[in-house]
C-alpha cells in the first residue's frame, strides 16, 4: 500500500502527468483570458469517472471534424482562408458579443477563432434549432446570432473567379411574428424534432392573412431552399456551450433526455442534462492546414440518496458560516461605533 501523499505533492504529479494535462487544462485560458460572457465550466471529471453524488441515467459522445479559423485569415484566399465570405462573416459576428473560442478563450483582435463545419454534417436536430432561431423576426433573440449559415460561392467558369458572399441563408420557412423570443426546443414540445409535424403549439399559431405565401408579394416570399451539401456553418466555439447535448442526442437511444434544453444545466443537479466539449484539438496552421475535431460528452443524471445527504450538510455548514461571518461583522461595527461615541466624550472633555 503506497502511503498517503500530501494534497500538494499529489497536485504536481497531477499537472506533471501530460495525458491528464491534455484532458483537463486548456492552457489558452491563463494566457489570453476568457470573455466576460463565458460561464460555463467543465460539470463533471475529467478522468472519465461520473459526477460525485449523481447516478448518470444516460451518456453519449460523439466526435466532429471541422476547420479553425483567425479572424485574420478573413481576407485570405481558401483553403487557408475565408475571403469569399469576409463581408458575410464580418457582418454576422458584428451583430453580438464575441463568444469565445473553446472553453471561451478570447484571443483577441485579429486572433479571435472561428470554427466552420460542413453543414451537413451538423446533427440534424441542431440544423432544426438553428433555422428556427433565424427564422424569428425578433432582433432581441440573441439566440439567432450564436451560428451562421452560410451559401457556398459559385465558381465562374472562365478564370474560375469566386463570387462574395455577403449576408448568411435566409429562412426558407415563414416565420410567424411574434412580441417574444423564440422558445428553447424541449423534448416532447414538437414532433418536428424527429422528422414530424409541428408541435399542437406551434398549430394553433395562424399566420396572419397578409404573412400567407398565397397572400404575399413575388419579393416577400421565401428564397428557394439551398441544399445542406452548399452551405457552411460558422460559430465562434464559445457559443457551442450553449447547447451541447443537441449535437450528441441523435441515435444516442437517449435523445427524448438530451434533446431537452431546459433540462441542460451548468452544474450537476437532480434530474438535469450536464455537457461538455471534452478534447478540442488545433490546428496545424504553421503548415497551413485549418483541420481540427472535437469532441462532446453529455449525460442525464439524477442525484442519489447519498448525494443530496451530502450536499444538504454542506449547504447547512455554508449557512452555519455565513451566520457566524455577519454575526462577527455586527460586532465589529458595533465595536467601532462604541469606541467613536467613547471618543467623542472624551474629546468633549
Amino acid at each position: 500500500m503506497w502511503p498517503q501523499l500530501p494534497l500538494s505533492f499529489s497536485s504536481v504529479l497531477v499537472l506533471l502527468s501530460p495525458a491528464l494535462v491534455k484532458a483537463a487544462i486548456n492552457w489558452d485560458i491563463y494566457e489570453h483570458g476568457v470573455v466576460p460572457s463565458f460561464k460555463w465550466s467543465r460539470p463533471f471529471p475529467d478522468d472519465g469517472t461520473d459526477p460525485g453524488g449523481f447516478h448518470v441515467n444516460c451518456k453519449a459522445s460523439k466526435t466532429f471534424h471541422a476547420k479553425m479559423y483567425k479572424l485574420s485569415d478573413l481576407t485570405a484566399d481558401p483553403p487557408s482562408g475565408l475571403s469569399p465570405w469576409q463581408p458575410a462573416i464580418e457582418d454576422f459576428l458584428s451583430k453580438t458579443d464575441y463568444m469565445g473560442s473553446w472553453d471561451g478563450v478570447d484571443h483577441k483582435g485579429q486572433d479571435r477563432e472561428i470554427v466552420v463545419m460542413e453543414y451537413k454534417d451538423v446533427p440534424l436536430n441542431v440544423r432544426h434549432f438553428i433555422e428556427e432561431q433565424q427564422a424569428d423576426l425578433n432582433d432581441r433573440n440573441k439566440r439567432k446570432w450564436w451560428f451562421g449559415v452560410f451559401e457556398k460561392p459559385s465558381q465562374k467558369e472562365k478564370g474560375l473567379e469566386v463570387d462574395k458572399i455577403y449576408g448568411t441563408v435566409k429562412p426558407t420557412v415563414l416565420p410567424y411574428y411574434s412580441s417574444e423570443p423564440t422558445p428553447v426546443p424541449a423534448a416532447g414540445d414538437s414532433k418536428k424534432e424527429e422528422g414530424g409535424e409541428a408541435s399542437d403549439t406551434q398549430s394553433n399559431h395562424q399566420p396572419a392573412a397578409d404573412h400567407d405565401p398565397e397572400h404575399l408579394q413575388e419579393h416577400q416570399k421565401p428564397e428557394k431552399p439551398i441544399p445542406d451539401e452548399n452551405k457552411i456553418l460558422v460559430f465562434p466555439g464559445g457559443a457551442i456551450y450553449e447547447i451541447l447535448p443537441l449535437w450528441v442526442a441523435q441515435g444516442s437511444g437517449a435523445s427524448g433526455e438530451l434533446n431537452n434544453l431546459p433540462k441542460y444545466k451548468h452544474q450537476a443537479q437532480d434530474h438535469c442534462v450536464i455537457a461538455w466539449v471534452t478534447d478540442h484539438t488545433k490546428p496545424h496552421r504553421d503548415l497551413g492546414k485549418r483541420d481540427m475535431q472535437f469532441t462532446i460528452e453529455a449525460m442525464a443524471v439524477t442525484e442519489t440518496e447519498e448525494g443530496k445527504y451530502t450536499r444538504l450538510m454542506w449547504e447547512r455548514m455554508y449557512r452555519a458560516v455565513k451566520r457566524n461571518e455577519r454575526r462577527q461583522q455586527r460586532e465589529e461595527r458595533l465595536k467601532a461605533k462604541k469606541d467613536m461615541e467613547e471618543g467623542r466624550i472624551r474629546d468633549e472633555l
